[in-house]
């Protein structure tokens, strides 16, 4: 059985986000995934995703920070769970932290907010984790989520697995 994927790069930062966009909806339209988890900042990034997608997935905005009254309301539209003044568990652990930033932050980003739905129980068994750099989106992943308590489970069918890259950042 042949498989073929294709991997999408694009710009890093806002220059990559309209294609990521794009890609996103597309691979939960072809593969039924039902959930995406965004890393987003001021949480424009996911409310630009949840008018991509028109309710085809759960979308879960995560931030360390909290969102604007009217971003609150805008994502309560599109029925967007917030996530607000979460700790991140990765950026806690400086080895497994240096090793993801190795792929970009955008990698680490996504993990680390796949977690954190994870652990407030507002995943599936495959998620799209979605960040950026730059104030954009550059970073895709289909992932197998965890919470932390179980990054370290000897058995690795309960760790969290990248399953699949769907876009990254173009280096150099």
């Amino acid at each position: 059985m042949n498989v073929e994927k294709r991997v999408l790069y694009v710009k890093a930062g806002k220059k990559g986000t309209t294609e990521i966009v794009d890609a996103i909806a597309a691979r939960v339209k072809e593969d039924g995934l039902s959930s995406v988890i965004v890393a987003s900042t001021s949480g424009k990034a996911a409310i630009r995703i949840g008018e991509a997608l028109k309710g085809a997935a759960e979308i879960v905005s995560v931030t360390e920070f909290t969102y604007s009254d009217d971003i609150k309301k805008a994502m309560k539209k599109l029925k967007i769970a917030p996530i607000e003044k979460a700790v991140l568990p990765i950026q806690d652990r400086p080895a497994m932290r240096e090793a993801l930033l190795m792929f970009g932050s955008g990698v680490k980003a996504a993990l680390d907010v796949i977690a954190v739905a994870a652990e407030k129980e507002l995943t599936h068994d495959r998620v799209i984790g979605v960040a950026g750099s730059e104030r954009g989106l550059d970073t895709a992943l289909v992932v197998r989520p965890s919470p932390p308590s179980e990054f370290s489970n000897p058995d690795p069918e309960k760790r969290m697995a990248v399953l699949e890259v769907v876009a990254m950042p173009l280096k150099g």
